[in-house]
């Protein structure tokens, strides 16, 4: 009886330390997980040192060459990119090629910590230069040197990128342009990649801003733009009339007195990365009654609405001719 009693101790003691060295396993693994994935306190690093590398970009206080403002600003786009795709330990680390190329430390001063931001005073602010540069009258010719630098991103004829990941500027309302790059250069709509455009120091003053979105106005919009599977378009016409004809449209002309921006001939991977960020409240500048109006939207419904919506034309005399070229493109080449 006690050599039994024995060897079932022997046993449970056994058992005993393969489940305690199976927890230390369990815990050193949970430990690695939790090292190996970004941190919410590193994804909030990011901005802050996003904003010091613009500031660089801008400024250039170590005087370094062209060609390393060029490289480095290439680099920040593509960082931006792999962040917004939650990419973030990448994103960190594509980003620290900059302070390297623009000799800045990577260690921010402590005394310059900045506070989070104020969306009222960004309101107010963006608000201000609105008011300001709709009551200037707009020079299309100035607007056309400004909007050489866009041309990069948005392409000569304002097009964009059928992907989606650059929005169609032509023909939109110059009031609807005038607002978000008010609202972009007050800080009132998170959009990293158009910071260094759409600043002061690139662009200039309010009358700038009037003027390139003058002339954005002025373009012709193309209908080959990027456009949804097609499956769903009933149910997206549907959704369309109930929801979204009172500000923009019947056909998505939008309406410039409401900056409800045209929407025609929008690319379709553009609308719906923009529906997500409204929906979210992520898009801060959003109109308050379309992000309550589309809160409870299925993405089915979503991707169905937006479907349509690709596929609405402008007037044949807004759109641009097959095979058209901006010929004030042209005409810089040839000088």
């Amino acid at each position: 009886m006690t050599a039994l009693r024995m060897i079932v101790l022997r046993k449970a003691n056994r058992a005993d330390r393969s489940k305690h060295c199976r927890t230390r396993l369990a815990v050193a693994a949970a430990l690695a997980v939790l090292l190996a994935t970004p941190s919410a306190a590193l994804a909030m690093n990011f901005p802050e040192e996003l904003e010091r590398v613009d500031h660089a970009l801008r400024t250039n206080p170590s005087h370094v060459s062209q060609f390393a403002l060029d490289s480095c600003f290439k680099r920040r786009n593509f960082a931006v990119k792999l962040y917004e795709s939650r990419q973030v330990e990448r994103a960190e680390r594509s980003l620290e090629f900059c302070f390297d190329a623009l000799k800045i430390s990577q260690v921010a001063p402590k005394a310059k910590k900045a506070a989070g931001p104020n969306l009222e005073e960004a309101q107010a602010k963006a608000t201000h230069e609105v008011e300001l540069a709709l009551t200037l009258t707009p020079n299309p010719k100035k607007g056309l040197e400004i909007y050489r630098d866009c041309a990069g991103c948005h392409k000569p004829e304002g097009w964009g990128l059928t992907n989606g990941s650059v929005p169609q500027l032509a023909g939109q309302y110059s009031n609807v342009v005038i607002k978000q790059l008010a609202d972009i250069r007050a800080g009132n709509r998170g959009n990293p990649m158009m910071v260094p455009y759409a600043c002061g120091e690139a662009i200039g003053d309010a009358q700038s801003v009037a003027d390139v979105a003058g002339y954005i106005d002025t373009l012709e919009i193309s209908v080959a733009n990027g456009k949804g599977p097609g499956t769903s378009l009933e149910l997206g016409e549907r959704l369309y009339r109930e929801n979204c004809v009172q500000c923009h449209g019947a056909n998505g002309e939008g309406d410039p007195l409401k900056y409800a921006p045209r929407i025609q001939s929008q690319h379709y991977k553009y609308l719906v990365r923009q529906f997500r960020w409204i929906r979210d409240g992520k898009r801060y500048n959003a109109n308050a009654e379309m992000a309550e109006q589309i809160h409870d939207f299925k993405e089915t419904e979503a991707k169905a609405v937006l479907d349509y919506v690709s596929r609405l034309e402008p007037p044949p005399e807004l759109q641009a001719p097959e095979g058209w070229k901006n010929p004030d493109f042209a005409e810089s080449k040839s000088k």
